[in-house]
């Protein structure tokens, strides 16, 4: 009895110390919900494991062709409700998605790495293969902090052969985070006494059974499979995970590869002579410095330093100027790389996103290697204007041109498609008062396109992209305004193009939930946003 009342009176007293100095809970773990309006779709899924409803949030995808699913884990503290900043970029891509709940908040026995967490997961995947169209070998699961947690717990666990899991900052070792979380006076200790003490007291041993770091490794079933580990340097003062999660967990997965041995103590020796592994004077070097003196200055992820970047056959580690983070960009460092067996001949005519060297023209090579594709696009190109008094970047004036030479370029045969993007360059200040010539300089391009020869099976397939759009601020003088005046032409251009037999891309509007992270001058889509841009066209040739 009066070692119950000790027990009782030192969880009580943890308690009231960890709430009064309680930290605030960092960005990645906010368990703000999101109010998921359509095309998403909230829906149930009964569990394999023990019949219970899982409640997901879910988007299928509207194409034709068959696409990627992507499986985006929740954080530690929230649930399938919350919040998913790669919502909108799944819109943009328009990829299969699906947000399970997998027993909701790491704060009960139920959750947290127990025996239903990977069946969950398993039953959402089955469930999104049903009620979808994606392509059942590109299944991706991403995860960042108590996600990337259950990331690598699926890693570990999981039966079905997915193709990549990408774990951002995750938790691999309950009980080493137990203490860490007490030593920074953080919620999460109470959260993991919650789910696994007995009477108050830590359950060391139910703490390493529910860490990824200790389970066994499923070898055989992972050999085709991709796991990428992404932490940021300055996580764990900035942030509520340490960065030896991520490098041991690493380390662990490698050691039982290369030697056959799963205890990080045992392996670190290894490292000292092994450059596959990361040591343990790096991994100090690390924890203290925040920084690596030693990296390659070359090697960048979206703009941040890559302090250690280790990769061995499928498993990948890499250490970048960040905190306790997600990049915005992570689908984009998703494994997914469609081609297309197309054998087309194709005239692309756009301005500088068409032109660059790695704008949507150049991806579309890229995507479809068969093709054969001409380009007519140019840097500062109009519709209908002389943009800077330049004759040759209107279209409208040079495009019987256009077509002529390019025609000559392919041995004087037509064309099987035409795709045309322009209009960004229309919608400068300088064109402000002349909006309405756009609306007929664009009308008269297209009809001009539309009268192009016939060839013995038919004429061109025709081909519309919107302008994608431009941020409304931080953008150059000249494109001021521009953006606005796009929103108001983009439903005049569609309707006038399905009125002259042109299937219409809409990029303007999808993009705009991505545009901060793939449009760094505000304007110009990267290298990333282009190939958003290029798989959905190539999604329209038949």
């Amino acid at each position: 009895m009066v070692k119950q009342f000790i027990s009782i009176y030192l969880f009580t007293l943890f308690f009231g110390v960890l709430t009064l100095f309680s930290q605030k809970d960092p960005t990645w773990d906010d368990t703000a919900k999101s109010n998921w309006a359509a095309p998403f779709e909230r829906v149930g899924i009964t569990s394999s494991k023990d019949g219970a409803i899982q409640n997901a949030i879910f988007y299928r995808s509207k194409s034709k062709v068959r696409k990627p699913l992507i499986v985006s884990l929740h954080t530690w503290s929230g649930d399938y409700t919350q919040k998913d900043p790669l919502a909108k970029e799944i819109l943009a891509r328009d990829w299969n998605y699906i947000h399970p709940d997998f027993r909701g908040t790491n704060n009960h026995p139920q959750a947290m790495g127990s025996d239903l967490v990977v069946p969950d997961i398993a039953d959402a995947i089955q469930y999104a293969l049903k009620h979808t169209d994606s392509d059942p070998d590109e299944v991706h699961i991403i995860g960042v902090s108590g996600g990337g947690y259950a990331t690598l717990l699926a890693y570990m666990g999981l039966d079905y052969p997915v193709k990549s899991f990408s774990a951002w900052a995750p938790i691999s070792d309950i009980e080493a985070w137990y203490w860490e979380s007490i030593g920074r006076k953080q919620k999460y200790a109470q959260d993991i006494l919650q789910a696994i003490s007995k009477d108050g007291v830590f359950d060391k041993a139910e703490a390493l059974r529910r860490s990824p770091i200790t389970h066994k490794y499923p070898i055989a079933k992972r050999k085709k499979a991709k796991l990428y580990i992404y932490e940021g340097v300055h996580d764990g003062y900035e942030g509520s995970v340490p960065i030896t999660h991520s490098i041991n967990m690493y380390n662990r997965l490698v050691g039982e590869l290369k030697y056959q041995i799963s205890e990080v103590a045992e392996i670190r020796p290894k490292a000292v002579s092994d450059s596959d592994l990361v040591t343990e004077s790096e991994i100090i070097n690390l924890v203290t410095k925040r920084l690596n003196p030693l990296a390659d200055k070359k090697q960048s992820l979206y703009g941040r330093d890559i302090h250690l970047f280790r990769t061995y056959q499928n498993i990948q580690l890499t250490i970048f100027e960040g905190g306790h983070e997600q990049l915005p960009q992570a689908l984009s460092l998703v494994p997914y790389k469609k081609t297309s067996p197309l054998k087309a001949t194709i005239l692309t005519i756009g301005d500088s996103n068409g032109a660059s060297e790695a704008g949507w023209v150049n991806q579309l090579k890229t995507m479809l290697p068969n093709a054969t594709i001409v380009n007519f696009s140019q840097s500062g190109r109009t519709i209908g204007f002389d943009n800077n008094g330049a004759k040759d970047l209107n279209a409208l004036r040079n495009i019987n041109k256009y077509l002529r030479e390019a025609q000559l370029e392919i041995g004087g045969k037509n064309f099987d498609y035409i795709v045309l993007c322009l209009g960004t360059n229309d919608t400068k200040k300088i064109f402000a008062d002349r909006q309405s010539a756009v609306v007929t300089n664009f009308e008269k391009l297209l009809k001009n396109i539309a009268k192009s020869p016939s060839k013995e099976n038919g004429k061109p397939q025709l081909i519309f992209v919107t302008p994608p759009p431009m941020k409304t601020e931080g953008i150059l003088e000249k494109y001021e305004g521009g953006n606005e005046r796009l929103g108001h032409l983009v439903p005049l251009f569609q309707e006038i193009a399905q009125a002259n037999g042109f299937k219409v891309l809409d990029v303007y509007h999808p993009l705009q939930g991505v545009l901060d992270n793939y449009a760094p001058d505000g304007i110009h889509m990267s290298a990333a946003g282009q190939k958003i841009i290029a798989a959905r066209i190539v999604e329209l040739l038949d």
